[in-house]
Order: C-alpha cells, then structure tokens, then sequence
C-alpha cells in the first residue's frame, strides 16, 4: 500500500517511483504463484523443484488443478446473472455480456487471491461501459484517511496471463478532493509521465474503479487469500508423480547386478539373453512403500482442506467407512447456503451499488444521461449438488415459512422458461387447489407449499 501527503501530481509521482518495480515483491510473487495455480500453468516448474532430473525423467507430472474447481464451486453468487430494477435505459450504456462473464470471473477471482481491483471503463466505439479485472495493483492512500478507502490506484497495463513484461508501464488514477483534481496518466519503469489524455485529467473525479475482498478487511486492506487450496493442489501433483514412479518400480523392480567389476557389458531386454559371469548375481527389488498409504494421505490432504473451505469431497465417507447419510449431507450444504448467503450480503450486496454509482457517474460524462438513484439486485439461488431428500428439505422449509411459492420453484428449476410456460404453470396451481391435496410429499410442497 502507497500513503500519500496530499493529492498533488508531484506527490504522487514522487512516492510512486519508488513502488514501480512492485511487481517483483512478496504479495506480488504469491499472487502470480495463486494464479498459476488456478490457470494451470508452470505447475511442472513447481513439482519438479522435489524431484531431482533423473527422477524426473521417469514418469509424466500429472497437473491436477484442484485451485480452479474450488474457486468455481465457492463463487456460487453470480452463477446465474442476477435480476437488476434500474433504470430501463441502463442496458443501453452497458454491455451486459461483459459485466455477467466478469462477475462470474471477478468472484472466483477475489476467492483465489483475496482482494480485487474491477475498473468500469467507456468504450468510445460502442458507447458503452465495459469491465476489466484487475489482479495485480498498488492502492493509493491519502495521508490520515481510512485504510479500507483507497483514494487512487497504480497498476501495470501490460500486465497479461501473469507474463513478466520487463518494461511495464503503470496507469496512476486519482480522485478529486480538497480541491484538487482528479487525475489519470502513466508512468514508465523510470516514474516519467506518460500522458493518457490531453490534461492528464481523471474525466469523472471520483475512481472508475470498485474494490472488494473475500472478507472484510481487519487490519490490512489486503485480506486472506486461497494459498492452502494452491499448496494442497501442489502436495496432490507431488504425490501422484511419487505414486506414478511408486507403481512403476512397484511393478517392475529395480534391476541389480552383484559380483562383478564393470557391469556396463551387460544389456538387459525382453528380447535379450542375459549371460553372467561366475560368481556373479542378478535381481529385481520390491518396492517397500505403500501405494494405498500415498493415496488415503492424500485424500485425507484434500478433504481437510475441501472441508475447511465448507466444501464436501465426493467420496467423504463417515467413520464406518460408508457414504455419508442424507442428513449428513444437508447439514453441509445448509452450511454452504448460509456462507454464500453471508458473502451476498456482506460483499456482493454492497459491491454492485457501488459499482452502479460509478457506473451512473461515467454514462453522466459520456452520455450526458443521468440514470437516477433507484438500483436493487435480485440474487438468484444457484443450483446446489443437493440430494432429492435435502432439496424437499430445503423447500420444505421455505415454503413453510413463507420464504419461497411454488412459482419460485418452478423459475428456480426452469430459468429460461417462456411466459406461456409460466403462466401454464400458475393455471396448473390453481387447478390444484381446487382438488385434494396430492399424496406424494414433493408434490404436495412443489403444489401448495405446505404439508
């Protein structure tokens, strides 16, 4: 993080030159070592630092990316795009395809890495506003101001699928305060100006730019991040290459000659005739290890760290060995719902009304259109691997408490369906009513919402 005096270009500037070359710090590496991660890439470089090259030169290392389904199965908010009530012409001002496609990303993202830069930006050639994600960025501070309210930003452009560029040129925004302008412009390596626009001006004033965490930040603005998701996904590699040479010398012994000088005249093959001199032997060891000690250490590895970020393991098992009840199984996912429901709430609630002023302030300039106040998010409930019996379950207890209808079962399970469709169910509820009540218990609820 970057503390400023004041918002001066010369301040800046000045206290900028010295974090330039950020790209190369500690928050930074383990930042590029997550993405790896997540992307699937250099996981090779990361496995073979355990192995010697001889080791690796017997077997494939296997890339189990582990970081990216975690990430997927936690960012449950935006799994279907939620309802927006705004105003009807903000769809002519924002793409919409890219703000769905970069909140699905942004929060996988802010999952992974634990806090995130997204900037809403105007493309002159369509007129519209579209969203880039920011990775890698250094927070700007304004010199007594609160240390969750970054008042500027500074980020490498040219910072791409976590490449190395060796000459990065940084984008500097600040907002407007205590008279001072806002301002936008960039640095090369060497801290010299580069102009981005006419004046060097931040056009809109405030930051075109929203920040959000994995959790609230405690005492820095950087919060905690996945990093044991990447190094359990690092210890599976590692211990199914381990496996791999484990099944191979397991299977096919190391060869050994005793009892003679120069073994080097002695050629060993399916097709040959082995021939050795007197007194001397030949041998195939056993391997000593375990292949089911490797593979139960390592799934032991995965469901810790699976359940420790409220995920359940397909083959989690209850202490007798067999699969987990029904009840077991609600019980987790109640556990789920009730953290995604605490991010909804705590992080992404708050994030879109903070982005839609943003946005509102940048179709203002652009546009010349003023949007109004009045913005709501409608979250839709994703699709939980739920069994059949703790869904009726969780819709039981909905409609018994006046939480869900029967049309919003049927919306919940049919998204895309057309208004004939729903208005052919509605009927179909109607005839219900007027009939005894269904035997079946799912049909009942699904019908009348009720026992």
């Amino acid at each position: 993080m970057l503390t400023i005096p004041d918002l001066s270009q010369e301040a800046v500037t000045s206290a900028l030159k010295r974090k330039l070359r950020y790209i190369e710090d500690e928050r930074t590496k383990e930042r590029d070592y997550l993405m790896d991660f997540y992307e699937g890439i250099n996981i090779e470089d990361y496995v073979g630092n355990y192995f010697g090259p001889e080791t690796l030169r017997q077997a494939v290392i296997p890339v189990n990316n582990l970081t990216r389904r975690v990430c997927s199965l936690r960012a449950m908010t935006y799994k279907k795009p939620p309802r927006l009530r705004v105003n009807e012409n903000y769809t002519n001002y924002v793409d919409m395809y890219s703000l769905n496609a970069q909140r699905r990303l942004l929060e996988r993202l802010t999952f992974l890495l634990g806090t995130m830069a997204f900037r809403s930006k105007w493309n002159e050639l369509t007129q519209k506003i579209e969203y880039e994600i920011i990775s890698h960025f250094e927070p700007i501070f304004l010199a007594g101001d609160p240390a969750n309210k970054p008042i500027g930003i500074c980020y490498p452009v040219e910072y791409h699928a976590n490449a190395r560029i060796q000459d990065p040129v940084h984008a500097v925004w600040t907002e407007a305060r205590d008279g001072q302008p806002g301002q936008h412009y960039l640095l090369d390596e060497n801290g010299r100006m580069i102009q981005a626009n006419e004046s060097n001006l931040n056009p809109y004033d405030i930051l075109p730019f929203t920040f959000v965490h994995r959790y609230p930040p405690i005492r820095d603005f950087y919060v905690g991040n996945a990093l044991d998701i990447a190094q359990t996904d690092l210890a599976v590699n590692v211990a199914l290459l381990e496996l791999s040479i484990a099944i191979k010398y397991g299977a096919m012994g190391i060869k050994f000659v005793s009892g003679v000088d120069d073994a080097s005249r002695i050629t060993i093959g399916t097709d040959k005739i082995l021939y050795l001199p007197d007194g001397a032997n030949f041998g195939v060891t056993n391997s000593g290890g375990s292949l089911s000690e490797i593979i139960e250490g390592t799934r032991f590895l995965v469901e810790s760290t699976l359940n420790n970020n409220h995920i359940r393991a397909k083959y989690a098992r209850n202490d007798s060995g067999n699969a987990p009840s029904a009840a077991s199984l609600a019980i987790i996912e109640m556990e789920n719902i009730d953290e995604r429901a605490a991010m909804t709430e705590d992080t992404w609630r708050p994030w879109e009304h903070r982005r839609y002023e943003i946005d509102r302030k940048i179709i203002q300039v652009e546009a010349r259109t003023d949007l109004g106040e009045d913005y709501s998010v409608d979250f839709l409930e994703p699709n939980y691997a739920l069994t059949p019996e703790s869904e009726v379950m969780l819709w039981d207890w909905r409609f018994s408490r006046n939480l869900a209808t029967p049309q919003d079962w049927f919306d919940y399970n049919n998204p895309d369906a057309s208004e004939e469709d729903k208005q052919k169910f509605a009927n179909l509820q109607a005839e219900n009513a007027e009939q005894d009540k269904p035997k079946n218990k799912l049909l009942n609820i699904l019908a009348n919402g009720t026992n």
